[in-house]
């Protein structure tokens, strides 16, 4: 597998901080992996882990209220896709929490709500960072994908 991270489609959605959003977001997904070639599988995966990052945003980024902004850059190929989430709400760390694994093991009416999202971004993601630089939570997830010996890409490869 190639580190080489080349992307000819290049693409950001403005997002307010509103839960509402989050359509905006899937169907300019979806556009990005129809150009792209991916399977649904792998836009399904990357809708998750992104939905996951901006709903934590919206629900604790800006505890003051007001209308915000939450840029998402995706940069994407047939074969690989980055994806930049920034916002300029409170600094958050979210690769800094517990790990959430522990809540795997009680039983589902004992589990808190919530906890799992970074677990499953993890989990869906190849490469994970975080930052707070110039005033933002700048939050970067990368995927590439594998291809088999024809070329063609993996479905269990998927993101």
């Amino acid at each position: 597998m190639s580190n080489d991270w080349q992307f000819p489609i290049d693409r950001e959605i403005k997002l307010y901080n509103r839960l509402e959003e989050l359509q905006r977001l899937n169907e300019g997904l979806e556009q990005i992996g129809a150009e792209a070639g991916w399977s649904e599988r792998a836009v399904l995966d990357l809708s998750l882990a992104c939905e996951e990052l901006v709903i934590n945003i919206v629900n604790y980024g800006f505890p003051s209220g007001g209308e915000h902004h939450i840029d998402v850059i995706i940069q994407a190929s047939p074969t690989s896709v980055e994806v930049k989430i920034e916002d300029g709400g409170v600094p958050f760390n979210p690769l800094q929490e517990a790990d959430p694994r522990a809540l795997l093991e009680l039983e589902l009416e004992d589990r808190p709500i919530g906890g799992l999202g970074i677990f499953f971004v993890k989990r869906l993601m190849d490469d994970i960072h975080y930052e707070y630089a110039g005033g933002l939570n700048r939050f970067r997830m990368r995927k590439q994908f594998v291809l088999n010996s024809n070329g063609d890409k993996r479905e269990e490869a998927d993101i």
